[in-house]
């Protein structure tokens, strides 16, 4: 192997370890989800192709402060996209954060002063701020207050999100007074994508309690 060989291939390792540094950022704690890209969809998520779209349309989005508001049922394959948009934006060298509401809410839980502000700062100024499982965490008046602070500076920041919520656009639209001041940002912002297909994580699981009868019964009966 020539000298310049070895130099594309140590600038290209390189590259590789950066991407990785950078997708460990990302998902904070969901550290599984680094795994989800576009070249391992299987079809069964045929709403994978708004994701595509607004990946390779990126520039206008992020210039037009234009989101996207993944609804449906649980299982659907909404975090899956919101994920390949991540890390296909991450290598394109885009800061992105995805987050659920759930894990932001116990980090600023007895957060005061300049750490709370800093968290606030780094997850409403990066360039893709994806917020997962909307709608699922507001049980008291604290945490709502929370959520609401967290979508209003991402609103008034000028910088597009995408949200994935189990709520179905009737319930989003229909929330009381409340609610509805938060619901009304995310529907300014994102434009809604449907989730609608059967569940695939049943039909994984499904797939691995087949998979376990076939390994447990292949020798017989047990003793």
């Amino acid at each position: 192997m020539d000298e310049e060989e070895l130099l594309r291939k140590a600038m290209e390792q390189e590259r590789v370890r950066r991407i990785a540094q950078k997708r460990k950022r990302v998902f904070g704690s969901a550290q599984g989800l680094m795994n989800c890209t576009f070249d391992r969809d299987s079809g069964g998520v045929p709403q994978l192709s708004y994701a595509r779209r607004y990946v390779d349309h990126w520039p206008e989005m992020y210039r037009e402060n234009m989101g996207l508001l993944f609804w449906g049922p649980a299982g659907t394959g909404k975090t899956f996209a919101a994920a390949c948009i991540a890390n296909a934006l991450t290598d394109r060298e885009v800061k992105v954060r995805l987050i659920t509401l759930g894990e932001a809410l116990l980090n600023l839980f007895g957060m005061t002063g300049e750490g709370r502000i800093q968290y606030l700062e780094e997850l409403t100024s990066c360039g893709l701020l994806i917020l997962d499982d909307f709608g699922v965490e507001r049980r008291t008046p604290y945490a709502r207050e929370q959520v609401y602070e967290i979508v209003n500076r991402r609103y008034l920041s000028g910088l597009p999100m995408i949200v994935t919520t189990n709520l179905t656009l009737k319930e989003l639209k229909d929330a009381d007074r409340d609610d509805g001041r938060i619901h009304d940002r995310v529907l300014e912002r994102c434009v809604p994508v449907c989730f609608d297909g059967p569940s695939l994580r049943r039909e994984k699981a499904a797939q691995k309690l087949r998979r376990a009868k076939e390994l447990l019964e292949a020798d017989g009966p047990a003793d």
